[in-house]
């Protein structure tokens, strides 16, 4: 007798789990197929945007550009530093649309003696002083930009680099 209740039990179990328990199911079948949503409605912007994968890989594109650029210039023996602007936006301009940043980068701040100085003190004090502000460099850009530095910015950038 408990053979039988125990066996007659497990069959109950198995017929709750695979038959239908509501009237939706039962029109379906034996199983649960779920009904898709419906679509957005015309005219927004889920309802045909292609932006995502194409941003995401255009981005990973321009920072990964930067990265190898930046240890290619880093790991140099005769000359380690840093990217100059002029150097990072074109390192960026891998992605179409950053072309016109590197442009103006172009324009406003070609590469001289004076970025490239900057980019040295500032792999040198990267080095030497790992997790410092590095926004006195930042702004020394602005100078170098113009062609030259004066005296004062440039001991301020030596002493900080040691």
């Amino acid at each position: 007798m408990r053979k039988f209740v125990i066996l007659a039990a497990l069959l109950a179990g198995v017929a709750a789990v695979a038959l239908p328990i509501s009237a939706t199911q039962a029109r379906e079948g034996w199983y649960y197929v779920p009904k898709k949503p419906p679509p957005p409605p015309k005219g927004t912007w889920h309802a045909h945007h292609n932006y995502g994968p194409w941003a995401i890989g255009c981005g990973l594109a321009s920072a990964g550009t930067l990265m190898v650029g930046t240890a290619i210039k880093g790991s140099d023996k005769k000359d380690p530093r840093q990217l100059t602007i002029n150097e990072a936006g074109w390192a960026s301009a891998a992605c179409p649309f950053m072309l016109p940043w590197a442009l103006l980068m172009q324009a406003t701040c070609p590469d001289s003696k004076a970025t490239y100085l900057v980019a040295r003190l500032a792999f040198r004090a990267v080095k030497n002083h790992p997790g410092i502000d590095q926004s006195v460099f930042t702004n020394a850009y602005s100078e170098a930009c113009r062609g030259k530095l004066s005296r004062e910015t440039r001991h301020k950038l030596i002493s900080i680099a040691g």
